[in-house]
Parts: structure tokens; C-alpha cells; sequence
């Protein structure tokens, strides 16, 4: 860009209170990449609705210069790199509060502060899911998704029923690749499950090496939430509630990319952070 870039020391504070302003915000969405002079914004103002006198959007850029969002050359204005920085941000934090908003209802008493934080910027996959809140038919979906796998199981889960638990060994001794997440409390008890069931189930020798490959699991010091991704093609997640306490009574559940996506990311994450666990 044409021009150097002052170097200003704005804080915190002073953005949010410029932006919170009349048509600032809007003026950081439609500046783009190129450099735009008073009559441009005025127009393109105008054009999203906002009649503004030539004076009052003149005021608006020097105020935006003045906290280094925007900079000026030959009486023409660009966005810096922290006010292109500021623009995406707050572009994002709308789209999620709105998703947050039409998923009110469904939140109320559920806490997204399990959330690592650089995955909260993807709140807005939300509104791709749907909101089970009958746990019988969040159970009985994934049951069908699991017996019907063909390629990957991924769940991180501190609480898993028994019954669940042999369906995805069953899997797995048929060919599908088993990835799962518990708490350190529970690490005992699934060593333990797994085991039995391979016994019983007959599996020794070569092929239980080649199970042991398939079927890896961890354990995570804390796992604040529910995620399954089966196939890569559908996913369930399940926030705990606002005191802590694990959810299971319900979960947002989707088969759009978006949210899929966004699921495995997450559970990426606390395998990353995990150890791993031999049987």
C-alpha cells in the first residue's frame, strides 16, 4: 500500500469506543483494499443506507486516522494493518453473536467457555446444526451412524455407556479406525472394556497388533465436552452446563461441512494436548 503506516499506540479501550460509534463499524466493513477519499466513503455510506453530510464523514475518518485504524495519502484513505485486523474481528464477533442469539433457547443453561479459545471464533458453525434435545434420539442416531461406518470413529467423551462401547470394538475389529478421548479417571475403565471385549470377541495374535493400531485412545487431565465425528461426515457436539456439570441430555448435531469441520478441529485439539493409552 502506498504510503507508510504511522505507528500509533492504540489500546483496547480506545478502538472499542471509536467503533461502538455511529457508522464506524460500517465504514471499516466497506473501506476494502483499496484507498477511498471522503466523497467515496460518503457514497458508499449512502448507499448502505447512511446519509451523511460531507463534513460528518470527513470527521469520522480523521477520528479513525487519529486511533490508527485508517491512514491517508493525497486525501485518500486505506485501512491500516490493525484496522484491517479490527474490521475481520469484528466482522466474525457479529456473525457469532448472531448465531448466538438464534441459538438462545437451546443455550440457556449450557457454557461455551469449555471452548479452547482460538475455536470460539467458530460459534457461528452453529447455525448449520441442529439441536437434539431428547437424548434418546441423539443416542439412537449415532448408534445407526456407528453400525453404519466405513472408514473413522473420533469421540472425546468423559462418560460412555457400555453398550456404545462395544459397538465402536465391534467396528473396529471390522476395519474401521478408532480415535477416543476420556478423562484420566476413566482410563482404567476403558482399558478395561476394550479388553474384555477383544477376549471375547476372539481377537489375539496378528490381528489383535492390527486392532491396537486401529483402536488408539487417550486420556486428557479434563474434558469439559462431548464431540463424535463418525465418517467425517456427521458430527454431534455437546456443551456442559453452566456449573460444570457434563451434559447428556442433549447436543447440537449436523452433517454440513461447516460444522463437521469445526467438530474435528476441536477434537483435534484435545487429542493433540492428550496421552496416549496402551492396552
Amino acid at each position: 500500500m502506498a504510503g507508510g503506516e504511522e505507528i500509533v499506540s492504540t489500546g483496547l479501550n480506545e478502538i472499542l469506543a471509536e467503533c461502538s460509534l455511529d457508522n464506524r463499524l460500517l465504514i471499516l466493513s466497506i473501506m476494502g483494499d483499496k484507498p477511498k477519499s471522503v466523497a467515496d466513503v460518503r457514497r458508499a455510506l449512502r448507499d448502505a443506507g447512511a446519509q451523511k453530510s460531507y463534513t460528518t464523514v470527513k470527521r469520522y475518518m480523521v477520528a479513525l486516522k487519529k486511533i490508527g485504524l485508517v491512514d491517508e495519502k493525497r486525501k485518500h484513505f486505506f485501512l491500516t494493518n490493525l484496522g484491517t485486523y479490527v474490521a475481520s474481528t469484528f466482522s466474525e464477533m457479529c456473525l457469532n453473536i448472531e448465531v448466538l442469539k438464534s441459538r438462545a433457547k437451546a443455550m440457556r443453561l449450557l457454557s461455551i467457555s469449555c471452548l479452547p479459545q482460538r475455536f470460539m471464533h467458530g460459534i457461528k458453525a452453529l447455525k448449520h446444526a441442529e439441536y437434539v434435545p431428547d437424548p434418546f434420539s441423539f443416542i439412537t442416531e449415532f448408534f445407526v451412524r456407528i453400525q453404519e461406518s466405513e472408514s473413522s470413529i473420533a469421540l472425546l467423551s468423559d462418560k460412555v455407556s457400555r453398550r456404545f462401547y462395544e459397538l465402536i470394538v465391534k467396528k473396529v475389529a471390522e476395519g474401521v479406525e478408532y480415535r477416543g478421548i476420556n478423562s484420566i479417571e476413566n482410563t482404567s475403565r476403558r482399558v478395561e472394556y476394550v479388553s474384555r471385549m477383544v477376549e471375547g470377541l476372539g481377537i489375539h495374535g496378528e490381528e489383535l497388533q492390527k486392532f491396537r493400531a486401529r483402536c488408539r485412545m487417550r486420556e486428557h487431565d479434563s474434558v469439559p465436552m462431548h464431540i463424535i465425528v463418525v465418517d467425517g461426515r456427521i458430527a454431534g457436539i455437546n456443551f456442559p452446563y453452566r456449573d460444570g456439570r457434563a451434559n447428556l441430555n442433549g447436543a447440537f448435531v449436523s452433517q454440513k461441512k461447516e460444522f463437521v469441520s469445526w467438530a474435528e478441529e476441536i477434537l483435534n485439539h484435545f487429542w493433540e494436548e492428550s496421552r496416549e493409552v496402551e492396552f
